[in-house]
C-alpha cells in the first residue's frame, strides 16, 4: 500500500509536490488555508508569471541564488526549465520567450499557469482541501505522524511543507513553515525582505534665492520617472557593498525596478542596521574625461545656449529641475558662463548622483522572503528534513532566495517536484 502524504500549501511548490506524489501512486491530500489556489503565483510577475529561465547550464543558473545556489544542483539535475516547459506544455499551457530568457504563459495571465497546475492535480488524484489551515505537525520519536488543521487531524506517513515565506500574507503566505519547522527542532535562519522596493530622502538642498529655482527638493518631483541603462551602487560609508545595472523608476516613497530590486537583496542585512548611501551613475557609458570633453565641446559650440537646454541633452525631462537644485546653477544661465568649478559640480553629478537609502519596504510588500529553514538540515538529494523522518521541505520556506527573471519560482518548482518523487522513491525502497 503506498504511503499517506499531506502537503501544506497551494503555491507552486506545494501544487507540483502533491502532483508528483500522486503521479507515483501516494495517497495525497493537499491542505491550503486560503479560498483558492496559487493566490500568491498569481500576483507574481505583475500578473504575468515569470515561470522560468532558459538559461541552459545549472552552474551558471545556480549563480543567481547566491551562496546557497549549490543546494539546488540535485534539484535542477532531476527536474530543471527544460522539464518544466515539457510539464506545461503537456497541462496545454502556451508560453512564450521574451527578454532576457524569461518565460511567461503567452496569454500574460497568471491565473492560466494556476489553472494548469490544478489540472495537473486533477490528473493526478490529488484530494484539495480549501480554507484548511494547519496548526501543527504531529510528530513522534523524531519521526512525521500527520497534522493538526482548525477542521480536524489527518495522520499520515509523510508531511511536505511547501507554504511559501512570509510576503504578501494576504495571499496567505504569513510564514506557517518557519513555525512548523522551529517547532519540530529546525533552525530558522534570520527573515529579510528581498526583491523589494527602496525608502530614499533627498538631501536637504539651500537654494540661493536668486538661483531662479522655485521650492525644496522632494523625491515627489521624480515619482514615476524611469531610467534605464544606469548604474546603481550601494555603499556604508566608503565601501561599496553591491552594484547593479539596467533600469529602475523613482516612486513616491523612494526607487523600484529591476535594478533597485536586485540591489535591495544583496544589501538586505546592512540596510537593516544603518542608513546607505546610494550613487546612481546616470551616464555609464562615458567616463569622466569624456563627459567633462562634451561639455567643452558644447561651450566652445553653442556658448550662448542656456544650462537648462544642454541637460535636456543629458537628462530626461523630468529629472532636470532637480538636477538643477542638485548643481545650484540657474537653468537660464549661459553655458559660456559656467565656471570650470560648476562644470566640475555637473560631470561629478552626473557620475554620483547620490541619494540616501532609509530602509526597505516592509517584508509584507516583497516579492520573496531572504532567510529560511537552514539548509544544513535538509538533505539536498530529496529535500527531507535530517532531523525528523518523512519530513520535507520545499519552495520559498527554505533559505534559498535569487534574483529576478524566473529563478525564484524555478526553485520552488524543482525542489517541490524533487520532494514530491523522493517520498514514494522512500516508500518503494523501504517496501523493498
Amino acid at each position: 500500500m503506498y504511503k499517506k502524504v499531506i502537503v501544506i500549501g497551494g503555491g507552486p511548490a506545494g501544487m507540483i509536490s502533491a502532483g508528483r506524489t500522486a503521479e507515483l501512486g501516494a495517497d495525497v491530500i493537499l491542505l491550503e488555508k486560503m479560498n483558492k489556489l496559487g493566490l500568491k503565483l498569481s500576483l507574481t510577475g505583475k500578473g504575468k508569471c515569470n515561470l522560468t529561465n532558459t538559461e541552459p547550464d545549472i552552474s551558471t543558473f545556480i549563480e543567481h541564488y547566491g551562496k546557497n545556489g549549490k543546494f539546488l544542483i540535485n534539484a535542477f539535475k532531476r527536474f530543471f526549465n527544460k522539464d518544466l516547459i515539457k510539464l506545461f506544455s503537456t497541462l496545454d499551457l502556451k508560453l512564450k520567450e521574451e527578454s532576457g530568457g524569461r518565460i511567461y504563459p503567452s496569454s500574460d495571465n497568471s491565473w492560466l499557469v494556476v489553472d494548469a497546475l490544478k489540472k495537473y492535480l486533477r490528473k493526478s488524484n490529488v484530494q484539495v482541501k480549501l480554507e484548511h489551515p494547519v496548526k501543527e505537525l504531529l510528530h513522534y520519536k523524531n519521526k512525521i505522524g500527520g497534522v493538526i488543521s482548525n477542521k480536524g487531524n489527518f495522520l499520515c506517513d509523510a508531511v511536505i511543507v511547501a507554504t511559501g515565506g512570509a510576503s504578501y500574507p494576504q495571499t496567505g503566505s504569513e510564514g506557517d513553515g518557519y513555525r512548523f519547522a522551529r517547532q519540530t527542532g529546525h533552525k530558522v535562519t534570520p527573515l529579510y525582505p528581498a526583491l523589494v522596493p527602496l525608502n530614499i530622502k533627498f538631501p536637504i538642498i539651500p537654494v540661493p534665492a536668486d538661483a531662479g529655482i522655485i521650492g525644496e527638493q522632494t523625491i515627489k518631483e521624480l515619482s514615476g520617472l524611469k531610467l534605464k541603462n544606469v548604474s546603481l551602487a550601494a555603499y556604508n560609508n566608503d565601501e561599496k557593498l553591491a552594484e547593479e545595472f539596467g533600469e529602475f523608476y523613482f516612486t513616491d516613497f523612494g526607487i523600484d525596478g529591476s535594478t533597485a530590486l536586485k540591489l535591495s537583496s544583496k544589501i538586505k542585512e546592512e540596510i537593516m542596521e544603518t542608513e546607505l548611501r546610494i550613487c546612481i551613475d546616470l551616464k555609464p557609458g562615458l567616463t569622466t574625461s569624456q563627459l567633462h570633453n562634451r561639455i567643452l565641446k558644447e561651450i566652445e559650440n553653442n556658448g550662448k545656449m542656456n544650462f537648462n537646454t544642454l541637460l535636456k541633452s543629458l537628462l530626461p525631462k523630468q529629472m532636470i529641475i532637480t538636477f538643477q537644485k542638485f548643481c545650484k546653477i540657474d537653468g537660464s544661465k549661459r553655458i559660456a558662463e559656467i565656471t570650470k568649478n560648476e562644470r566640475e559640480r555637473i560631470v561629478n553629478l552626473l557620475k554620483s548622483f547620490q541619494l540616501t537609502l532609509t530602509g526597505t519596504r516592509p517584508l509584507s510588500e516583497a516579492i520573496i522572503t531572504s532567510g529560511g529553514v537552514d539548509l544544513s538540515q535538509i538533505n539536498q538529494k530529496t529535500m527531507e528534513s535530517k532531523i525528523v523522518s518523512g519530513l520535507y521541505f520545499a519552495g520559498e520556506v527554505l533559505d534559498i532566495d535569487g534574483n529576478t527573471g524566473g529563478y525564484n519560482l524555478q526553485a520552488a518548482f524543482s525542489t517541490g517536484y524533487l520532494a514530491g518523487e523522493s517520498v514514494s522513491k522512500k516508500e518503494t525502497n523501504e517496501k523493498n
